[in-house]
């Protein structure tokens, strides 16, 4: 496919233009036109676009990218510099989606999450800047919570950090990846009997704890890799590019 149909089908098929993110979500980079291979990871580092040319990457799509709203304008040295070097002389293009690949209802981070771990009546949760990011979902019948976090470990390939503050038996489940500790509140505001996301916080300890809920953090790597391995196997299949997952193992 050429550079701009890449671009255009993702932009269409995650809705970015229509989610208001720091992010600079789409075509970041730009490379070589004709795009034949693409690597997929978690995150824009000099290890990714390494590995990346190495497998002979035309292009890599990732969660978070090198530009964000909030940056500004950030010096093209250090690290930046390396970063950017290596994509511009190997002609490799960049594309990043971070909330959209949250949010998205199919192949999203949470949505996906849901529904691989057996949760019915999936439904979005949690509005953060004026959308919906997370999802939730619930079992027939209630299921121990150490057995369920079992499963959810056994998920992600992560230990949970387990705050066990509320049900020893739960029905109810809340996922947002990534760094979303503080949204604890709006969980418990809807009264769901757990609540996972990827990266703790010392203060949100005593916050579930106060709002008798229980509360699982399984890495903000971990949570959000979901997304991106969904999203590389809609494009190996819907599109016929060659994929390659960039595995890093980052244990935070």
């Amino acid at each position: 496919m050429k550079r701009s149909e890449v671009d255009v089908y993702l932009r269409k098929l995650l809705n970015s233009d229509s989610i208001s993110d720091e992010s600079l979500n789409g075509l970041q980079v730009e490379g070589k036109e004709d795009i034949e291979k693409i690597g997929f990871a978690v995150s824009a580092s000099e290890e990714t676009f390494l590995k990346a040319k190495k497998l002979g990457c035309d292009a890599v799509i990732v969660h978070h990218g090198l530009f964000w709203k909030s940056k500004g304008v950030e010096p093209i040295a250090q690290v930046f510099k390396k970063r950017l070097s290596i994509l511009l002389n190997s002609d490799i293009n960049l594309f990043a989606f971070h909330l959209p690949l949250d949010c998205h209802p199919q192949i999203g981070n949470n949505a996906r999450a849901a529904l691989d771990l057996g949760l019915g009546n999936i439904k979005p949760f949690c509005e953060y800047h004026g959308i919906m990011i997370g999802f939730k979902g619930n079992f027939l019948e209630p299921v121990p919570l150490k057995n369920f976090i079992k499963k959810v470990e056994d998920y992600y390939s992560h230990k949970a950090i387990l705050m066990p503050f509320g049900k020893k038996e739960i029905k109810s489940v809340g996922i947002v990846s990534g760094g979303a500790p503080n949204e604890v509140k709006q969980a418990a505001a809807e009264g769901l009997d757990l609540y996972i996301t990827g990266e703790p916080l010392e203060g949100v300890y005593y916050l579930a704890k106060e709002l008798e809920i229980n509360m699982a953090c399984l890495g903000h790597y971990a949570t959000e890799r979901v997304g991106v391995l969904a999203l590389k196997n809609h494009m190996e299949t819907v599109l016929n590019l060659k994929t390659e997952f960039i595995e890093l193992k980052n244990p935070l």
